[in-house]
This record gives C-alpha cells, sequence and structure tokens, in this order.
C-alpha cells in the first residue's frame, strides 16, 4: 500500500499521552475544526487558494480509503498530515530543518552578532530587543531567528502534495541538548513522547511557544548530540523576554 508520508514509527506512547490529557484532546479537536473552517470556502471545496474539483476530491478519498491512509484522509477534508495537526495543536515538537528545508532560520551568530546574510532582513526594534535579553552561555545556544510552522494539502492543478507556511515569526530560539530521557528512545515519535512533558509545561506557562526536536542534529567539537530548541516569537513574548527565557530554561531543566 501506498500512502502519502511514511508512517511515523512506534507513536504509541505520544498518542497515548495525548489521551491521557483532557486538554490536549480539547487543543487537537479545536486544531481540527479550525483547519476544516480554513479549507472551506462558500462552496466547501476551497484549498489553500485552489478548488479541488468534485472528481479530483473523490478520487483522493477513495484513494486514502483504498491505502489505509490516515494522513491522506485527513489532507483531503482540512488540509492537514497527522502530523501537522498535532504539531499545529502544540502537542508535537517541530523537526529542525525538515524535509531539507531551513526551519528555523538562524540570523545571529553565537556572540548574537547579525550574519552578513541577515543584514537588512532584520529591523532595528527586534534585534534591539534580542541584543538586550542575549547572554553567552554554555549549556545554552541562544539566536535570533525566524520559524514558520506549516501544514499539506493537495495542489488542484497537479494534485501533488504541497508545502504551506501557515504562520512565521521573529523569535528568539534557544537550543538545549537533549536530556538522557529524550536520547535513549528508539525512534523519533517514541522521542516526541518523550519530550511531551516538557512541551505540556511549556504550554502551561508559556502559550504558543514552539518546540522543536532534531536527531543528531546539533555539533560541537566535532560530535554530534540531539538537540531540543524553544522559540519564543517576538510578538508574544518581547515584553518580559529575560523573564520568559528563564522561564524556558526552569522547564526544560526540571527534573
Amino acid at each position: 500500500m501506498a500512502t502519502i508520508f511514511p508512517r511515523e514509527e512506534k507513536p504509541e506512547l505520544l498518542f497515548q499521552k495525548i489521551l491521557a490529557d483532557p486538554r490536549a484532546c480539547e487543543r487537537l479537536r479545536e486544531t481540527f475544526y479550525n483547519a476544516l473552517d480554513e479549507a472551506e470556502d462558500t462552496e466547501g471545496n476551497e484549498i489553500c487558494g485552489d478548488s479541488l474539483s468534485a472528481e479530483q476530491f473523490t478520487k483522493a478519498l477513495f484513494d486514502a480509503y483504498d491505502n489505509k491512509d490516515l494522513t491522506a484522509f485527513l489532507m483531503v477534508v482540512c488540509q492537514h498530515s497527522m502530523f501537522d495537526l498535532l504539531r499545529n495543536a502544540y502537542l508535537a515538537p517541530f523537526r529542525f530543518n525538515a524535509d531539507g528545508q531551513t526551519n528555523p532560520y538562524i540570523l545571529t551568530d553565537e556572540e548574537g552578532r547579525l550574519l552578513p546574510e541577515a543584514k537588512g532582513k532584520v529591523n532595528a526594534k527586534e534585534y534591539s530587543r534580542f541584543s538586550k535579553a542575549f547572554v553567552k552561555r554554555e549549556k545554552v545556544k541562544m539566536y535570533l531567528a525566524c520559524g514558520y510552522r506549516k501544514r499539506h494539502g493537495y495542489a488542484a492543478d497537479t494534485m501533488q502534495v504541497q508545502e504551506y507556511r501557515v504562520e512565521q515569526h521573529m523569535g528568539l530560539l534557544l537550543i538545549y541538548e537533549l536530556p538522557n530521557t529524550v536520547k535513549q528512545q528508539e525512534t523519533e515519535a517514541q522521542a516526541y513522547a518523550a519530550v511531551w512533558d516538557i512541551m505540556m509545561r511549556l504550554q502551561r506557562e508559556l502559550p504558543r511557544s514552539v518546540v522543536y526536536y532534531g536527531q543528531d542534529s546539533l555539533e560541537d567539537a566535532g560530535r554530534r548530540y540531539d538537540e531540543m530548541g524553544v522559540f519564543l516569537p517576538l510578538n508574544l513574548f518581547s515584553d518580559r523576554l529575560e523573564k520568559n527565557i528563564a522561564k524556558a530554561d526552569e522547564i526544560v531543566y526540571r527534573p
């Protein structure tokens, strides 16, 4: 059976954690219904600016049924994959640079200076706010970055899977080496479950912060490590940025 995307291996731990948390279930349901509303126009089939014909909709629906592919079905009805829904409900982390596409864009070096390619793309107010909060530390890397959330849908002209950016924000990115409890997990979905408790604490105390995760993606002195990023959009967190950074540190390092 051909599926749109490879299925995540061993996601059961993550699903169990979500099912055991009523607030997480409510957030997932709300994200799904919001996605349905956004995917529909007055005729009920507007998708990211393109209209699927009735024939295209029906064929995609039947293909999803034949292949037992839940993600293909979700993309027909709400323009999100299964893990798009989880990530956009803040219930699973985004992968660093997924599918070979840079996300988030790092705009400063480890000294807090703007990279040459970032000059002219960052306004003075954003950089000034970042600079006031910037502190160079050994165990936590801090950058000014531009990150985005995304979803997937079908392009009406080709019926190929398209990736669409949902939101893009300038923010402060904190990168942590992952705790041992996360490094011990076998698959990415299991690692998602291991960082889930951290993510939920972040959502309770720093709502709409975005978590990134990467396996073997942090390089230091020639060695590679798993890493977790906490992204604080400046439009939400700039008023108390230093306190929000301290809160993120406390949550990530909490036993």
